[in-house]
């Protein structure tokens, strides 16, 4: 079966925009870093808008989408209704942050929107079960595609949070004057342990993404035969990125003031690059029977 990018995108780009915000959320939860900030939202609320725009892209007409969305059991609208409810939460959210509402409608909302979103990813991966697709006829396969979402998003994650330090730490060094200085440091600090913690929540999901995805694919192994070229390559693709995305996240946790963006810039990319290989390995070991849900609405 050949892959479907649009699809693939579509997953890749709303999974790791929801999992931004929640791993920002889960952050703040912890009480190791601040609430997500304008950019965060921003940045989460733009890559969700990115991929269900992508999905639409799937169809032969664009327009016919207002017909899947007719039939509120299926996969796609369950998923664009959850990218909704999503997108509306940002916006809440958004506008809660902007009028300086107290933390605690800012946790709601956020914890809201963190839940949906790690679910949406979840569900993303949960509507390829289908009997016609026995080698995706495994939880393990919903479980890879939200746990790779999650070191996507939690690699944007540490990226923000790095680079958000490097600034912050350029306008701590204009401060002249000498009683500032153990407030500065003590806000340094803070925004190295804000890293820390964001480096070993990226390791952390990584890891479990490497889990997962190992636990799709043996369970794929028999269908293999049946795959089309190009699946061992994309196989392995998974595995060397998701490594080198805990690897990276390892890396911030134990040298935060050391890694800086560059961690961040690694972790993310790592984490997108085993995401979109996951999903490019799902659709090439599937098998060669065409069904309903690959047929373009005419």
């Amino acid at each position: 079966m050949e892959a479907q990018w649009s699809l693939v995108l579509f997953t890749v780009l709303s999974g790791a925009g929801a999992w931004l915000f929640a791993s920002s959320m889960i952050q703040a939860l912890a009480k190791k870093g601040a609430l997500p900030g304008r950019v965060e939202t921003i940045v989460s609320a733009v890559l969700l808008a990115a991929g269900g725009l992508a999905s639409m892209t799937h169809l032969k007409h664009i327009d016919r989408i207002f017909e899947a969305l007719n039939h509120p059991t299926s996969g796609i609208f369950v998923e664009a209704a959850m990218i909704g409810v999503l997108i509306v939460l940002m916006v809440v959210y958004f506008a809660l942050l902007v009028r300086g509402s107290g933390k605690g409608a800012l946790r709601a909302v956020g914890a809201a929107g963190a839940i949906v979103g790690i679910v949406f990813a979840f569900a993303c991966g949960y509507s390829y079960l289908m009997e016609a697709r026995q080698a995706w006829m495994t939880v393990a396969l919903p479980l890879a595609y939200c746990a790779t979402a999650g070191a996507a998003g939690a690699g944007l994650n540490l990226l923000l949070k790095a680079v958000g330090k490097g600034g912050d730490a350029a306008a701590g060094a204009d401060a002249e004057a000498a009683s500032a200085a153990p407030a500065a440091e003590a806000a340094d600090g803070e925004r190295a342990g804000a890293v820390s913690f964001a480096g070993l929540l990226a390791a952390v999901l990584a890891v479990v993404a490497l889990l997962c995805c190992a636990a799709f694919l043996i369970y794929a192994a028999p269908w293999v035969a049946e795959a089309k070229d190009g699946f061992v390559i994309w196989a392995v693709v998974t595995f060397a990125a998701v490594l080198v995305a805990a690897g990276a996240g390892a890396w911030a946790w134990k040298k935060p003031e050391a890694a800086g963006a560059a961690a961040g810039g690694v972790a993310a990319a790592a984490g997108i690059v085993c995401a979109v290989a996951l999903r490019v390995a799902m659709w090439l070991v599937g098998t060669s029977l065409m069904d309903l849900f690959l047929m373009p609405l005419d």
